[in-house]
């Protein structure tokens, strides 16, 4: 059994208290010291990061990202909870596929993980979800709904839908004319789509425009927005660096995301880290379509809460609350009967981002001329894993095994 002793983030609010923690499991919080040793942390002491959405292509494309590099950007940025998808080179829509993906990237983690399966015909019971792709982006999976079988879980929804794309097919040599072959519209019409299934638990991913949030919150879905459509556009100078499914949309649609971030409309703010190799990135009409952003998903946050376009409670809503509560996973909360994942931060030293000083394999981000706040500790379950910026301790990460008992 350990103390810690610093100023937590509880119930809305920064609190001066003493946690206990045994066994990874937070114990009890409390105003007086406890009779016991206590290690005092220094700074602002938030929940450790949720990313929901991540793509860390382990098995099958490890030149580009493995589960190992995947989660030490994770932890190093402040994320001790993957939720990693699909769409491997093998899919991973069967119990065998599952089983064989778990086996392979079952001891390289050291951020704690969930792996999803891709819906079809066949129950995953150990998934802590399924994708649904009602269009085709990276790996080419398209979801047959009408064979799916479904859990009580939730339902990741990539909403393009295929035939709005088939009907604005274009080669796209530009981040404008990439927009264009996967307009806004199919974004709508794909939420509009999986509404008529009357599915639950339906959390439709990387949202891009005010509009679609409002839609999709008004059929009673959960939504995500991405770093990446809330900073960037299809004016930024990045070229096939910024190509991405959904695509970034123009300034004004970027910009309304970015000033509705406290807005009851949006759920969850997830990475969709999806790296690729540079050299895969150099021409437009041939790049893979995906931006690492593991590692600077809680950064760039938290720093756009220093800035004032996010406060404090929605930013740890988002990042850590609301991904965990809509997975069913007991992290999120500096709270009795959660897992002690916590974070310390000096939300007065942002750091400018610079992709040698980042962990993914791919080596890039699009996020270079903005700045984070990083975290100086780490802890998983009660284990301090990150120290000063740098990881002390090997891959330690556990199963997140969904499967309802």
């Amino acid at each position: 059994m350990e103390a810690f002793h610093g100023k937590f983030y509880i119930a809305g609010e920064f609190k001066e208290r003493y946690v206990i923690v045994d066994d990874g499991v937070i114990k009890g919080v409390k105003a007086e010291a406890p009779g016991m040793e206590v290690k005092s942390l220094p700074g602002y002491i938030l929940p450790g990061g949720v990313d929901m959405h991540v793509h860390f292509r382990d098995p099958g494309e490890t030149d580009k990202e493995d589960f190992g590099t995947g989660s030490l950007s994770s932890i190093l940025g402040g994320t001790t909870t993957v939720c990693d998808m699909p769409n491997n080179k093998v899919p991973v829509d069967t119990p065998e596929a599952f089983s064989s993906k778990l086996s392979a990237v079952r001891n390289k983690s050291y951020a704690d993980f969930a792996l999803y399966q891709a819906a079809s015909s066949a129950v995953v019971r150990n998934a802590i979800g399924e994708k649904i792709f009602l269009g085709k982006s990276t790996g080419g999976l398209l979801t047959d709904l009408e064979r799916c079988k479904w859990q009580d879980k939730v339902k990741v929804v990539h909403a393009e839908l295929q035939e709005c794309l088939d009907l604005n097919f274009r080669e796209s040599d530009s981040l404008i004319s990439h927009d264009m072959a996967r307009p806004l519209e199919c974004e709508i019409d794909a939420i509009q789509h999986i509404f008529r299934y009357r599915l639950t638990k339906i959390h439709i991913a990387h949202v891009t425009s005010l509009r679609s949030l409002e839609l999709a919150k008004s059929l009673g879905f959960t939504t995500e927005v991405t770093p990446h459509h809330i900073l960037l556009n299809n004016s930024v100078p990045i070229g096939p660096f910024g190509k991405v499914n959904p695509p970034l949309r123009k300034k004004s649609v970027q910009e309304e995301l970015l000033n509705n971030l406290n807005s009851k409309l949006i759920d969850v703010i997830s990475s969709d880290h999806a790296p690729h190799k540079r050299k895969e990135k150099e021409s437009f009409k041939e790049a893979p379509s995906g931006i690492p952003g593991v590692e600077t998903r809680v950064p760039l946050v938290l720093w756009l809460q220093t800035k004032g376009f996010i406060s404090m409670g929605k930013a740890v809503s988002a990042l850590m609350e609301r991904p965990a509560q809509i997975c069913r996973i007991n992290k999120g909360y500096i709270a009795e009967g959660f897992d002690a994942d916590f974070i310390s931060v000096d939300l007065k030293k942002p750091v400018r981002i610079r992709e040698e000083r980042l962990h993914s394999k791919c080596g890039w981000t699009p996020f270079g001329d903005f700045e984070g706040i990083f975290p100086d500790l780490v802890f998983l379950r009660g284990n301090l894993i990150v120290q000063e910026g740098e990881a002390i301790s090997s891959p330690s990460g556990e199963f997140l095994d969904a499967e309802v008992k």
